[in-house]
């Protein structure tokens, strides 16, 4: 499919307009992206990266081979590089230390005091925003009239708060001192739509459009990723006391969105969907998680909502079954994640009209 067919494809999928099949793509190397940057591998071990280690020529190679991986790629989508998906960068920006394991990447959550809050060096001065900024530019310089560059992985404001604080202590923190976890929760939204805003303005549009490259989702204006793995531990009332204000905030302020949710998650959904300006709402099924079958009335509840919807895992025949027969491929993309670019083309089945 030539570029400007896959436009038009996401543009129906944005308008939920009538389709004979649902887009189709396919997510490369796995569920572990930290195997893909084999520069960042030399740091297994350290317990505290800093921003000058990291320099963007030092991952072209890794760059390179990724990007030769998409030719091989046949599906609906426009794919795209982002700076280190796999690296925390808010928490990193936040001060939090930052560790690399065998296997991944993480940042050692706990023990911020609410008193400093005020302390926080959230500037555009921060080094770490500059570092992640500097890879936007590096990556659009090298790639960009080829592929769009997108946003990566990026934490909402629950997930920072509970990076800062410890998961288990936020949760205390709503009874105990919900001001200071007001606080802090809005000076994360601030700092988070603040850099996507940067980001879009460092990157040009590819083809009038931008992407979140973790979905390989490009939107025909400016997009931002949200994510609120945290909110898993928040009751329906907790969340929409505490939490929804801030992500209808970060909606409100870019004209296109997409959620990431987790099944630990969709006790919330119904909340999440009161987000009047949210578009598209992305669910994983998790390795070891809920099957599509036991998901699939909330996929229903998404598309009867008006939202967009993105199931995204490692998708098979039997899962293809139970979303053709349940669901509209109106509004409907499906990610298929992959080891490999010979992995993906088992899956023609899914490229078939449903009508």
């Amino acid at each position: 499919m030539d570029l400007e067919g896959k436009i038009r494809r996401y543009q129906a999928f944005w308008d939920r307009a009538p389709v004979e099949r649902p887009l189709v793509g396919f997510s490369l190397g796995g569920w572990f992206s930290f195997q893909s940057y084999s520069a960042v591998q030399r740091y297994r071990g350290r317990e505290n990266i800093l921003p000058d280690m990291l320099s963007p020529e030092k991952y072209f190679q890794d760059y390179d081979r990724i990007v030769a991986s998409f030719e091989r790629i046949e599906d609906d989508m426009i794919h795209s590089v982002a700076p280190i998906p796999a690296f925390p960068w808010f928490e990193a920006m936040l001060g939090i230390p930052v560790e690399v394991g065998n296997e991944s990447i993480w940042a050692k959550e706990g023990g911020f005091d609410y008193r400093d809050t005020g302390k926080l060096n959230l500037s555009k001065e921060n080094a770490w925003r500059k570092k992640y900024l500097e890879f936007v530019a590096a990556l659009q310089d090298r790639y960009g009239d080829r592929y769009p560059v997108g946003q990566p992985i990026l934490r909402g404001p629950a997930d920072m708060v509970a990076a800062f604080r410890g998961s288990q202590q936020m949760i205390f923190d709503l009874y105990d001192c919900p001001d200071d976890f007001q606080r802090l929760c809005r000076v994360c939204t601030d700092f988070a739509i603040g850099l996507v805003r940067d980001q879009l303005a460092v990157t040009r549009p590819f083809h009038g459009g931008y992407e979140v490259e973790s979905f390989t989702l490009w939107a025909p204006k400016g997009i931002v990723r949200m994510q609120e793995d945290a909110s898993a531990l928040f009751s329906p009332d907790l969340y929409t006391k505490h939490l929804q204000a801030e992500d209808r905030r970060i909606a409100d302020a870019f004209p296109y969105q997409v959620i990431h949710l987790h099944s630990s998650s969709l006790h919330l959904l119904d909340r999440f969907a009161e987000i009047e300006s949210l578009k598209c709402i992305e669910i994983n099924k998790d390795q070891g998680g809920w099957g599509v079958p036991r998901m699939l009335p909330l996929f229903k509840r998404v598309q009867a909502r008006g939202k967009s919807l993105i199931v995204r895992g490692k998708l098979d025949a039997e899962d293809l079954a139970v979303l053709r027969q349940g669901l509209s491929p109106n509004g409907l993309y499906l990610q298929i994640v992959v080891e490999t670019p010979e992995e993906a083309g088992k899956f023609g089945e899914f490229f078939r009209p449903w009508n």
